[in-house]
């Protein structure tokens, strides 16, 4: 594995000639080799691929792509290319550097708001013969600016283009879990069971509360986008279905002649009786207690 700390790393590697270390513009035709191997990088690449040629892995996983389609990679992460024998790549890259958005807007929201840099994902976003032509613009943009005397506006107009580009991504991120509606259900019901069984089995009483990020592994995605899915499934985010079901559950246990409020705690997972009354109250607008002595 190769390790690719910086854009200028990058460039030398492959034959470009470098230019800004914090922000680069490359296209494959002009490499003078291949991306073919295996990578460390310590910066952002959003890479639009107009044809297959040949298996990526991204972490452990097998990305799923087709002709014309866009990857995105986030710093630390290990990118594995296996071109096809005699392939040429086709392909045109946007590289910044953490240090270009550092303390900025755009640099807090990287983690949260773009889930298509996960390693969860994997599957590119596929881009129409319109969306590449976007692409190419935003980032013909950006390489005009790069190539232009640094002045006090440079920076900003870049991040400006680079969020206009992340921005426009979420649309086709969106899209792709439409067009992933079967399998989204699959993942959605097969949740629901584990949600079911983790109550069935008594884990509560071992491992409290199910969180997010037990079912997100289960299924073996991020959290971040389990939770995106499950959302566009049913409306609500994984957080917000779990609580609605330990909400229902919760008031079936409290109605049962003779449970205590106690009891129901632990079973469902609170440490404590009092964490269970706020979490009640909170959502219900009453506590326990007097949602039992309203149903008497």
């Amino acid at each position: 594995m190769e390790t690719l700390n910086t854009i200028e790393e990058y460039n030398a590697r492959f034959g470009f000639e470098s230019g800004n270390p914090l922000v680069d513009v490359v296209d494959f035709k002009d490499a003078k080799q291949c991306d073919n191997g295996q990578f460390k990088l310590g910066f952002y690449i959003v890479k639009l691929k107009n044809k297959y040629c040949g298996d990526i892995l991204y972490g452990r996983t097998k990305y799923d792509y087709f002709d014309g389609s866009v990857f995105c990679f986030a710093p630390g992460q290990v990118v594995q290319i296996n071109l096809n024998d005699d392939e040429v790549p086709n392909s045109i890259c946007l590289l910044f550097h953490p240090d270009l958005i550092r303390g900025t807007e755009l640099g807090k929201k990287m983690v949260t708001r773009y889930p298509y840099f996960s390693y969860g994902i994997n599957e590119a976003l596929l881009v129409s013969e319109e969306e590449k032509q976007f692409f190419i613009a935003t980032t013909s943009r950006i390489k005009k600016e790069i190539n232009q005397p640094i002045d006090s506006y440079s920076f900003n107009l870049i991040r400006i283009n680079i969020e206009l580009l992340l921005e426009y991504l979420l649309r086709l991120y969106d899209r792709q879990f439409q067009m992933r509606s079967p399998l989204n259900q699959e993942v959605l019901s097969a949740f629901e069971n584990r949600l079911h069984n983790y109550f069935i089995q008594h884990l509560p009483q071992a491992h409290g509360l199910p969180t997010v990020e037990y079912f997100a592994g289960q299924s073996g995605y991020t959290t971040k986008y389990f939770s995106d899915l499950i959302k566009k499934s049913t409306g609500m985010g994984a957080q917000d279905y779990i609580t609605a079901y330990i909400l229902d559950l919760a008031k079936h246990k409290l109605l049962i002649p003779g449970s205590s409020i106690k009891e129901t705690a632990y079973e469902l997972g609170f440490q404590h009786p009092q964490h269970f009354t706020r979490f009640f109250r909170n959502h219900v607008g009453v506590t326990p207690k007097d949602f039992k002595s309203q149903k008497d």
